[in-house]
């Protein structure tokens, strides 16, 4: 008995979880899920800056994608929709 009512309350508690956030603009994504490695101006922190200047400003979109959804060295893989994805590099691109 004991144990259902545990399954009970562990179900209980995964549905109350809501929805993952769905992040609206560019500047929202990057604001919760890069500031905090790569700076509130791209100027780097832990992970590299992101400006103008930095190797990885004139890559293609494919590569933007491919480091956001995969990680690369360490850098862990960010878990985005494809819109959000779209939406940083947009954000990126314009703002460094």
């Amino acid at each position: 008995m004991k144990k259902n009512y545990l399954l009970l309350l562990i179900f209980l508690i995964s549905c109350s979880q809501g929805a993952p956030e769905e992040f609206q603009s560019g500047e929202e994504v990057y604001e919760a899920r890069c500031s905090a490695c790569h700076g509130p101006n791209f100027e780097g922190r832990v992970g590299p800056s992101i400006d103008s200047n930095s190797p990885s400003a004139s890559m293609p979109d494919s590569y933007w994608v491919q480091t956001i959804t995969k990680g690369k060295g360490s850098m862990p893989a960010v878990r985005l929709s494809d819109k959000e994805v779209s939406l940083v590099i947009e954000y990126i691109k314009n703002n460094y």
